[in-house]
């Protein structure tokens, strides 16, 4: 077999005239496109300052429960990554997660620890552990309270976080001062 011009040879030789004109392209524009290179790199270059402007590593709360009222504080530092506990008038939540109902722990008052909180910082104490098997467990946890919350509640989230392991309790204030 003798060796032939390399060309357009795909359904060129099917005798009929619209797929003929259908293969060669009819006169029309082709079916593929080119990329114009500059305009993409420039798209992805604005696209990772925009990115990297919105970034904020400083460990604020980025999502601020609407119902609950924080207080204000002058003297703040920086939060680091850690569970984030929130309590405000009817719920206890881990992580944005419900774990206790305020009046069902109010009209409870024999219990000191709440149960399903203290389940869900140890489960998050073993991820921890899992994912920095090297080093030791900081025992952190951010508590988000809402101006109008009994210290009872409080104290027996303080109770449950303690019996989990975490004894570094941070309270989230809204910053009305200049941080250390």
């Amino acid at each position: 077999m003798p060796v032939k011009k390399a060309g357009k040879v795909l359904l060129h030789h099917v005798p009929l005239k619209f797929v003929r004109d259908r293969v060669a392209g009819g006169g029309r524009r082709g079916v593929d496109a080119p990329i114009a290179l500059v305009p993409f790199i420039d798209f992805l270059i604005t696209l990772v300052v925009f990115l990297l402007s919105m970034f904020n590593a400083s460990g604020e709360l980025l999502a601020q429960v609407p119902s609950i009222t924080m207080p204000e504080a002058e003297n703040t530092v920086p939060l680091e990554i850690a569970p984030i506990i929130q309590i405000d008038a009817r719920l206890v939540m881990l992580d944005g997660g419900k774990v206790a109902d305020v009046d069902a722990l109010r009209q409870d008052t024999e219990t000191v620890v709440i149960e399903k909180l203290l389940q869900g910082l140890e489960k998050v104490r073993r991820d921890w552990g899992m994912l920095h098997p090297a080093e030791s467990f900081p025992g952190t946890v951010i508590m988000q309270v809402d101006q109008a919350v009994d210290f009872d509640i409080i104290k027996r989230v303080m109770a449950s976080a303690a019996a989990a392991g975490y004894a570094n309790v941070s309270f989230a204030v809204n910053n009305a001062g200049d941080s250390i």
